[in-house]
């Protein structure tokens, strides 16, 4: 049992032997659980999304047993890193300011070869910068565990629920997104830290439209006000001019110009709004479903982690 601080004053008070608290002392704060036997605790600490179709490939696993690895909205992103989203940029800049905060538990009683493990993630949430320390996050969802086994120190688990999370569109716009037939390949695993190790699974068609299309809007507006115009810090101002001479006060051959040819078709008015993005024929084919799971259509996923030891609250 570790006890994070523990403070005991003593006081003398007109001569009088026994010890006494003062008032201004800090509290006493409550020492860290004992980790349940044979669970490791993790913090994911890098998060690598697929910039390119290579990429999405290699971070992706087969979620439905047909001998070919399933990844398309890695490809998704790997196409968006093409029109001016930096999702890596953003991924990473959002752990490392501790907004995006992704917990893991692995049940397992031997690191190389073993039978009946588990494991499942969490929504997290700080405690202490110093000492790092972490609790779940009241809203996390509490997913079965899924099921695996190591071999020859490479775990694989699933398939099951899982969830995932990151801000694949900007750095303050964290999207929680709950895997569907989820599977797992943890690899270099330790007590203190997990290897480059792939989360993988289907996102529900409903999370599609009801979460990553509007974080795609917002995302893509945060462009177009910083290349062309709707705020009085854009280069086109406050005020858009969708004919004027540049359109839209675009600079030329920004990411927002792109963004707006493409987007921005009915009516055009320098804005993106999530009617253009969803009947847009593009995103339509990209956000094809590729899986059917439990009865549910769904959208392929995978991305590379790397995690390192977490005390838990």
């Amino acid at each position: 049992m570790r006890v994070l601080a523990s403070v005991l004053l003593l006081a003398a008070c007109g001569g009088n032997s026994s010890s006494q608290k003062p008032i201004d002392a800090p509290p006493d704060l409550a020492p860290l659980p004992d980790t349940p036997p044979g669970h490791y605790f993790y913090v994911v600490d890098h998060q690598d999304v697929p910039t390119n179709n290579t990429q999405a490939r290699a971070y992706g696993l087969d979620l439905n047993n047909d001998g070919t690895v399933d990844n398309q909205f890695g490809m998704v992103l790997g196409t968006l890193a093409s029109m001016g989203f930096d999702a890596q940029g953003s991924v990473t800049t959002s752990i490392t300011s501790g907004q995006t905060i992704l917990l893991a538990d692995l049940g397992a009683l031997d690191f190389t070869n073993t039978t009946g493990s588990t494991f499942t993630t969490w929504d997290g949430e700080s405690v202490s910068a110093t000492p790092p320390t972490y609790k779940v996050a009241a809203t996390s969802p509490h997913d079965t565990p899924l099921d695996g086994m190591a071999v020859g120190g490479t775990f694989h688990f699933g398939p099951g629920a899982l969830e995932l999370q990151g801000a694949y569109f900007a750095p303050d716009k964290v999207v929680k997104i709950h895997l569907l037939g989820a599977r797992t390949k943890l690899t270099a695993v330790t007590a203190t830290a997990l290897g480059p190790s792939i989360l993988a699974g289907g996102i529900p068609m409903t999370e599609i439209t009801g979460t990553l299309e509007p974080a795609w809007q917002a995302s893509a507006m945060e462009v177009v006000l910083r290349d062309c115009c709707g705020a009085a810090t854009s280069p086109g101002g406050a005020t858009c001019n969708p004919s004027g001479t540049p359109a839209c006060g675009c600079t030329d051959g920004s990411d927002g110009k792109t963004m707006l040819g493409l987007f921005d078709t009915s009516p055009r008015d320098c804005t993106i709004s999530i009617t253009e993005i969803q009947n847009n024929s593009l995103i339509m084919s990209l956000l094809a479903p590729d899986l059917t799971i439990d009865g549910q259509q769904a959208l392929s996923f995978g991305v590379q982690v790397t995690a390192k030891h977490a005390d838990l609250y």
